[in-house]
């Protein structure tokens, strides 16, 4: 099959964007704020059924209209979900941005841009929870204790095979404990206004509910969880920072390749990584300015300077540039390479909150997974050369 050029794939997409975008803005856009209705449709079923099963079970004296209540935010709830389903002329599905359904009906479409052979998915969970386990040992990745994935693309270009998944990680770290227990006095004055504040709205509403129950421990129940788990769950979210936010992207390497090389930022991003120092030395490169701002490890000298070549290290930096990432990272192990880009938001967009759809969405969106392909060419990854 005929390789396109940079040139065609851009007359392709401005192709597909009128031909197939264009003349449905209107319902893109209208489908992605009609499924923000849609979520708060399925939240308002999901709440009434937990009101009905509660009050139901407990059976309060004096309060047995309760359970109509939830009934009644089951009913509002099937109204919007309806309403969305007949607006939208599909299924009803929470999602908030409406992103998902924009990409199940465009992204197969919009790939073909690049080639016949790429798949998108959102399917692909244990599949990448496997493989993450893998990229652990790459000494790329930043400790994490949450982890959540979105899109994933895969597929053959130019003869490569190629994995990009998108995936975000976060940690409770220890220099967080560290900082909240130096501004100790500021956090725990702070907290007590709040909660103080707080107690001032809870506390009377507990009583009034428990009077209405005439069950005092409603009012317990209330204030235990105001008490515990409010505090306990603001902690928490003070406590824990994103580690990672981006894509990890694999390519075969059709090379005779066996040592383990990586490339990391030369900043406090990078600190977290932990790694065996006795089994890998520091590579000096001829180029100074990317030696300024990035570190090299091989336990391999010679292979760690065949594949960090002029040509991958320009398409290293403008791969930064192209996600407007925060950090970029590199791997070559295993006859594979894997770049790791934090970018700290969601990529591969169709659709988002702050915005409507329209031309620069998908020509970000180009840009994006072009600049990903483009190591193909910058590294020869299609060529079979030895060492």
């Amino acid at each position: 099959m005929e390789e396109k050029s940079i040139s065609q794939m851009k007359s392709e997409l401005r192709d597909f964007y009128f031909k197939k975008i264009k003349p449905n803005l209107e319902t893109i856009n209208r489908t992605r704020r009609i499924s923000r209705i849609d979520a708060i449709g399925v939240f308002c079923i999901l709440g009434g059924f937990a009101w009905c099963m509660v009050f139901g079970i407990l059976k309060i004296e004096g309060a047995e209209h309760l359970p109509l209540a939830g009934f009644i935010l089951i009913v509002f709830g099937v109204f919007i979900s309806l309403f969305t389903k007949y607006k939208k002329g599909g299924s009803t599905v929470a999602d908030i941005t409406g992103e998902d359904e924009v990409k199940r009906k465009y992204m197969p479409e919009f790939l073909k841009i690049f080639g016949t052979d790429m798949k998108w998915s959102k399917d692909n969970v244990y599949k990448a929870a496997e493989d993450l386990n893998i990229y652990k040992t790459l000494n790329i990745m930043n400790p994490f204790i949450i982890l959540t994935f979105d899109d994933t693309i895969c597929g053959n270009y130019k003869g490569v095979n190629f994995n990009i998944l998108e995936v975000n990680t976060a940690i409770t770290s220890l220099s967080n404990l560290l900082v909240c227990f130096v501004l100790l006095p500021f956090v725990f004055g702070c907290g007590c206004g709040i909660f103080a504040v707080g107690m001032f709205f809870v506390f009377p509403l507990a009583i009034w509910l428990g009077n209405l129950f005439e069950n005092v421990w409603v009012t317990i129940g209330i204030l235990l969880f105001y008490v515990g788990f409010i505090p306990l769950f603001g902690l928490f979210k003070l406590l824990t920072t994103h580690a990672f936010r981006g894509v990890l992207v694999e390519f075969d390497m059709n090379k005779n390749f066996e040592g383990h090389t990586f490339v990391h930022e030369r900043a406090n991003t990078s600190r977290g990584i932990k790694f065996n120092r006795s089994k890998f030395e520091e590579v000096k490169l001829e180029d100074p300015e990317f030696m300024q701002k990035y570190v090299v490890y091989s336990d391999n000298q010679v292979e760690a300077r065949y594949v960090l070549t002029t040509a991958f290290i320009e398409r290293f930096l403008k791969m930064k540039v192209a996600f407007k990432a925060k950090y970029i990272r590199a791997a070559f192990k295993d006859g594979k390479i894997t770049i790791a880009i934090n970018a700290g938001r969601d990529l591969f967009q169709m659709a988002n909150l702050e915005k409507d759809t329209d031309s620069n969405t998908f020509t970000e969106l180009f840009d994006e997974i072009l600049s990903v392909l483009e190591l193909i060419n910058a590294l020869k990854l299609n060529q079979k050369i030895g060492l």
